[in-house]
């Protein structure tokens, strides 16, 4: 059996609400929260989006969280600048975006729509081994794979990590998962990386409470969402994830990334993308993504002999779910799953 690599970005979570980068502000629940965090409103508007004609019901047309963060450590480092962020300053602002970045992409979010379950469960059935490699700091796929890996309360288990996490339930070597951008729900407590469960009113989201209204050392794993991610703390906790996401898209057959518009400022990423395509002359590639420049990027940087580019959401993609992954994938025989096809009904996370 052939080996497979999964890459989630954030076009894997939208059909779920979650939004993506540049609609960050505008989501409900982050949206209440700048309403109601007076300091954060005003850093927004006086150094962002007032000097560019923004408010934030335009803020999607104006600069990221990953641009914003990434000009005021710029903007630090300029020793001779008179006038220049205090360091005190960038942490708390930073602070004040995790908690936002977390009211968008957890709250009020649910896996019940099962967008992802159909390919979870054919890649299970199909592959001997699928690393699920997630740039996403939301619990989506993990509320999905839980979930549907089996009936209550005992035979469910999460994928495998490659970093020791607390209170995380180990599954089988064969479903791998990767979380190269951390998660809003794993976090540094007393000192160990622990998984805080995703469920409503549960630990989770009471160590976010505690960390918008207390000074806490606690911290959550993320990786700070800048062109300076790839230092500092967090990522030297993630950090094994990396080489192994290398040396899995070396290994692979088959390589799908959904929703991941292979950005810029990951640097790291597209390093390990490139070479990974370049030194694996047998895999073959698919992008599922409703743009057609994203689709286009990947055209250029990968080329059009072992890429096949679905320009669609999951969703769409899920319409002819095992046509779709025959297309993509002609090295691997895909018949035997020709007909009803996998369960799509999700449960609540």
């Amino acid at each position: 059996m052939a080996n497979a690599v999964v890459i989630l970005g954030a076009g894997a979570s939208v059909d779920f609400g979650v939004p993506m980068l540049r609609d960050v502000f505008k989501n409900a629940h982050a949206r209440r929260y700048i309403e109601r965090d007076a300091v954060l409103r005003q850093q927004l508007e006086t150094m962002f989006w007032l000097p560019r004609g923004h408010t934030l019901d335009t803020s999607d047309q104006s600069l990221t969280i990953e641009e914003m963060l990434t000009l005021l450590q710029d903007w630090e480092r300029e020793e001779r600048l008179p006038k220049r962020p205090v360091t005190g300053e960038l942490e708390d602002f930073r602070k004040r975006l995790y908690i936002l970045i977390q009211k968008a992409v957890f709250e009020g979010k649910s896996s019940k729509p099962g967008h992802l379950n159909p390919l979870i469960e054919v890649f299970r059935k199909k592959f001997q081994r699928v690393t699920w490699a997630s740039f996403n700091w939301d619990c989506i796929f993990e509320a999905s794979f839980y979930y549907s890996s089996g009936p209550p309360p005992y035979s469910r288990s999460n994928p495998r990590l490659l970093i020791d996490l607390a209170g995380w339930k180990q599954g089988s070597v064969s479903q791998e998962y990767l979380k190269l951008h951390g998660s809003v729900n794993w976090w540094m407590v007393g000192g160990v990386p622990s998984y805080l469960s995703f469920g409503r009113g549960g630990a989770l989201e009471k160590k976010w409470s505690e960390y918008e209204t207390q000074a806490i050392a606690d911290f959550p794993m993320i990786l700070e969402p800048s062109a300076y991610k790839y230092k500092g703390p967090v990522y030297e906790l993630l950090g094994p994830q990396w080489q192994a996401f290398l040396e899995r898209l070396c290994e692979a057959h088959c390589v799908l990334v959904i929703g991941y518009s292979l950005p810029d400022l990951d640097i790291q990423a597209r390093s390990k993308i490139l070479t990974a395509f370049q030194v694996n002359e047998g895999s073959r590639w698919a992008v599922v993504d409703t743009s057609a420049d994203i689709c286009g990027r990947y055209r250029r940087v990968l080329g059009q002999v072992r890429l096949e580019p679905f320009p669609t959401s999951l969703t769409g993609f899920n319409t002819d779910l095992v046509g779709n992954l025959q297309r993509a994938f002609p090295n691997v025989d895909f018949s035997d799953l020709k007909g009803p096809g996998p369960r799509a009904a999700g449960v609540a996370s």
